[in-house]
């Protein structure tokens, strides 16, 4: 025994929101007296890899929700945190703490299980503020009542990128020809089409991109068909959607000049890894989940009825509507100029305006 208080972070199941998590992770990592493991489904366990200050990954099985509960509580009775903290805000993910009879059950109160938890936080006013702030505020809630002080200072820690994931990428752009300097763009959203800028949009923006770098499509196996029909006949454009792991994913991310894409997992990832980017909001709200990073660039066009949060519009997607080709361009061109490290001149040049060049 170590001595030290244990806590175990039961971490979300969307990628976005687990990068999202990353400050709360640097918080409880910077705590005295503390010992951290997170718990995290195949979907977002890679992220918590090798964090300085994470003892244990925990990575569970799928199944429905009772095999997870179950799976879950028979964990947690045997490593016998102190306190367990629930970032999903599910009633299944607090059921396998509350079987457990783990102490401390600290969680935001929805899907009606304010029951399961000893540690319940209202929600009122819940996507007016950071996803990331609220997840800290859970911690500091967890502390307290541990009698753990909060530290004043922390570090956000960044995703490890795995030597063997970025040797993977390298033959992955060797063999398909994409040169050191490229842009990666991502045009699928997990949650629905609300969240997607149209794909003839992205086709528009890749057709003028392209000429003046290389263009990565990257996605998903459930999003080749979009990529497929965004990239079709358009020089200088190289789709690998689906031909990635979550590791090679980031990787490619890691190495790009400039990445664009919609509200989703991608952003997040590749501003955590210091990426320049640029995303677009539909119907959802860059209050609650913009990227966090220096070099992010939020495009919206903002109307009436967003953010609705919906998955699907009722109408006409106005908010995408409203989202002009050349406006992403030119952010696209501005944020790129402050891509940091030795690259930096190549980049400002390559996406210099050409009308600007002569």
């Amino acid at each position: 025994m170590t001595g030290k208080k244990e806590i175990t972070l039961v971490a979300p199941n969307w990628l976005g929101d687990a990068v999202m998590s990353l400050p709360l992770v640097g918080m409880l990592t910077a705590a005295r007296g503390v010992r951290l493991s997170v718990s995290a489904p195949e979907a977002t366990a890679r992220l918590y890899w090798r964090i300085p200050g994470v003892e244990e990954l925990l990575v569970s099985p799928r199944g429905g929700p009772g095999h997870g509960a179950d799976w879950r509580a028979r964990l947690l009775r045997r490593t016998a945190p102190t306190a367990v903290l629930l970032l999903p805000p599910s009633f299944s993910s607090a059921l396998g703490p509350f079987l457990a009879r783990v102490p401390i059950r600290a969680g935001y109160r929805t899907d009606l299980r304010g029951i399961l938890l000893t540690c319940g936080m209202a929600t009122n006013g819940f996507r007016d503020r950071h996803l990331s702030t609220s997840y800290l505020r859970l911690g500091e809630a967890a502390l307290r009542r541990m009698d753990v002080p909060c530290p004043e200072r922390f570090v956000t820690p960044r995703v490890v990128i795995a030597a063997e994931d970025d040797e993977a990428l390298g033959r992955l752009l060797a063999e398909r020809g994409v040169p050191a300097q490229y842009a990666v763009v991502v045009p699928g959203a997990t949650y629905g089409p609300a969240k997607s800028w149209p794909w003839e949009r992205y086709r528009e923006l890749v057709s003028v991109l392209s000429r003046e770098v290389t263009v990565v499509l990257a996605g998903t196996a459930g999003e080749r068909d979009l990529c497929v029909r965004i990239g079709a006949g358009v020089e200088n454009v190289i789709d690998v959607a689906g031909e990635t792991t979550l590791g090679v994913f980031a990787a490619l991310l890691a190495r790009a000049s400039v990445v664009a894409c919609n509200d989703s997992g991608s952003p997040h990832l590749a501003a955590s890894l210091g990426t320049p980017v640029v995303v677009l909001f539909g119907s959802t709200s860059p209050t609650w989940t913009a990227p966090l990073g220096p070099r992010v660039e939020v495009v919206r066009h903002p109307v009436p009825c967003s953010p609705c949060f919906r998955r699907t519009c009722p109408t006409a997607l106005e908010c995408f509507g409203g989202i002009d080709v050349e406006v992403v361009l030119q952010r696209i061109r501005s944020v790129s100029r402050h891509r940091e490290g030795p690259t930096a001149d190549a980049t400002k040049k390559q996406f210099a305006h050409p009308a600007r060049d002569r």
